[in-house]
């Protein structure tokens, strides 16, 4: 009998190896040194994205409050009982749930909807969808992506729902 979603580990980051970081620094250090105006830009460009993070996450607070209210007294139950446990991987139905929780960008705990679009309603990125989110459900889930293309649901992830259906479609990781 499967282990019960609840037991299922939690997402491990995996470290930089040491050379990676030693050259990531050499490299930044080069920079600084041979072509100090690429320090003026970059101070520049990390003033705007600050100065923009403190006049829209005000707005992005309000949005999650929000939902917070309206979805008051849902959990993680509500979302699991709008898929079949016959046909959907309980702990793809778990991870997909915390992880869209720990990837928003607020810190409430937001109850998610298997209706819930994943660029509008939680305004994540695509980026953060493309990188690290799908990663961390792969893992957490022990799913290969050996031939995601040919997914039904792939280039259809827009939703929570259609997020989980994926992930139900990709085979088990082979244990190496």
């Amino acid at each position: 009998m499967k282990q019960a979603s609840r037991f299922m580990p939690k997402y491990e980051p995996r470290r930089a190896s040491k050379p990676a970081l030693v050259a990531f620094f050499v490299i930044a250090l080069a920079v600084v040194i041979y072509q100090p105006w690429y320090l003026l830009v970059a101070a520049g460009i990390a003033i705007l994205v600050i100065a923009w993070s403190a006049i829209d996450q005000p707005k992005v607070e309000r949005h999650f409050q929000d939902l917070c209210k309206e979805r008051s007294g849902l959990s993680i139950c509500e979302f699991a009982k709008e898929f079949d446990p016959k046909v959907v991987d309980t702990w793809i139905i778990r991870a997909v749930y915390e992880q869209l929780q720990a990837a928003l960008p607020t810190k409430q705990r937001v109850p998610i909807t298997a209706s819930d679009g994943l660029f509008d309603t939680l305004m994540l990125d695509q980026d953060d969808l493309d990188l690290d989110l799908v990663e961390e459900i792969a893992q957490r889930t022990s799913r290969s992506f050996d031939g995601y293309e040919s997914n039904p649901y792939y280039g259809k992830v827009t939703t929570a729902r259609n997020l989980v259906l994926f992930f139900n479609h990709q085979a088990r990781a082979s244990a190496t």
